[in-house]
């Protein structure tokens, strides 16, 4: 498959049985990477959800861990196998978190990304969301700033969207 091309994947929300899945994938895509533990306390929070992205064949090509918080999203963590990048998942992903959040009254949504992981400024640009902020020395391993963005209107063109 040719990059930037759209690929056909399927979204789920993620059960227990699957975290040894997404551990793989969190282990092979992040120098920092979350740990089980983390993934558990995502999944005990009744705020927290996390949605896996799978191809045909089944294998785990992605997830996206984010809160709907009163009317707000706030994209934790994303992560996309490797070999699998620039085929849209990553927005895929996003679109169906935010999609998710607005259906139960988000008005806006908010991450924070590595400053110099300009690829995914890039992405969250694409997807309508705006710098909004600097958080200095926020990450480890290595260190980096991270920089915060917000979509403000989280509806605005999610009914035109994959």
């Amino acid at each position: 498959m040719r990059r930037g091309v759209s690929m056909k994947i399927t979204i789920t929300e993620m059960t227990p049985e699957e975290l040894p899945e997404v551990m793989e994938l969190e282990r092979e895509v992040f120098s920092w990477p979350w740990t089980e533990g983390m993934f558990r306390d995502e999944m005990d929070r009744d705020y927290s959800f996390i949605f896996l992205a799978r191809e045909p064949s089944g294998l785990l090509v992605g997830f996206i861990c984010f809160w709907m918080l009163i009317d707000e999203a706030h994209i934790l963590n994303l992560g996309i196998r490797k070999r699998y990048r620039r085929l849209k998942i990553a927005s895929k992903l996003t679109l169906a978190a935010l999609k998710f959040c607005c259906l139960r009254g988000a008005g806006a949504a908010t991450l924070e990304v590595r400053e110099k992981n300009n690829a995914a400024i890039r992405l969250y640009k694409s997807l309508g969301f705006v710098e909004a902020g600097l958080r200095r020395n926020y990450y480890e391993s290595p260190p980096d700033n991270a920089v915060i963005m917000w979509r403000y209107d989280i509806s605005s063109g999610l009914e035109k969207s994959p």
